[in-house]
């Protein structure tokens, strides 16, 4: 008897280890775009986001780009502010960006996050990237580390990205850093419809935990676009619905979104990007 108590006692600490973790964490360091699409941005590349998520995206579009973002979840006591500069005009593409984020639920976690970006393309074919990232964590979890994602994006057409990343490829023996592989597709329809939808790949446990995200944009009279987003995350247990709303005049402009969750902890975040494009 004693013993099989002692076994419900170490299932209901591990049931309750794994609701703190699924609270958002370091892969939700999303702009509001990618936010009210459901996370499916990677293959996307208009924005700064891209530095942190497939870097070979930075040299789909000639821009030099000043952006500032933030996004908070109130019952999660998830968020983060971030600020960023590309500049793709050149042969190769750079982008650097600062996050910090506070995040864990009752395992507080801080993290100051920083992190360089280049990519090159080939044409307008191919487009290959690499970024590093410099953690620093404090709290309940701690490191100073360096890590390194890289990507590529094909367009076989005009109208059709295709894109694959590596994330965290250093291993740094970091629960909150752990590597994940991103398979992405987007597309452009008339120049008013931006389906996209992403794959998330995690390895690190025995059988392979997958997210699925995907969401469209719809570009009204060319300036105003209205998204709108789902993502099923079997990776960390959530699931959520998302929208978004925006105006943008010659690159720059405001981006809104909402994400809401569908069960689990019930979190609610809300997003707001500023996008100044010279």
């Amino acid at each position: 008897m004693r013993r099989i108590f002692a076994l419900l006692l170490m299932l209901l600490a591990s049931a309750a280890s794994a609701q703190i973790e699924s609270t958002p964490d370091l892969r939700d360091l999303q702009h509001s775009r990618n936010m009210a699409m459901g996370g499916a941005y990677e293959s996307l590349g208009y924005g700064a986001e891209a530095i942190g998520g497939n870097p070979a995206a930075l040299s789909l579009f000639k821009r030099y780009q000043i952006e500032a973002s933030g996004s908070w979840d109130i019952p999660q006591g998830f968020g983060f502010g971030s600020v960023g500069i590309a500049d793709s005009t050149n042969v190769l593409a750079a982008g650097v960006t600062y996050t910090f984020a506070t995040y864990g639920g009752t395992e507080r976690r801080w993290a100051h996050l920083t992190t360089l970006g280049l990519a090159y393309a080939f044409g307008d074919l191919i487009h290959i990237g690499i970024a590093v990232r410099h953690h620093v964590l404090v709290g309940a979890a701690n490191t100073n580390s360096v890590s390194m994602n890289a990507g590529v994006v094909a367009k076989p057409a005009s109208w059709l990205s295709l894109g694959f990343s590596g994330h965290n490829l250093i291993s740094v023996y970091q629960k909150d850093i752990s590597r994940y592989f991103v398979a992405s597709i987007s597309s452009q329809i008339l120049g008013q419809l931006t389906p996209a939808f992403d794959l998330r790949m995690d390895f690190n446990q025995p059988v392979v935990r997958l997210a699925y995200c995907a969401g469209i944009e719809w570009l009204i009279a060319q300036s105003f676009p209205v998204r709108i987003g789902y993502q099923f995350d079997g990776i960390a247990n959530h699931q959520y619905l998302s929208g978004g709303i925006g105006w943008f005049s010659d690159g720059s402009g405001i981006d809104f979104s909402y994400r809401h969750e569908l069960g689990g902890q019930e979190g609610r975040l809300i997003s707001l990007t500023l996008k100044l494009q010279l």
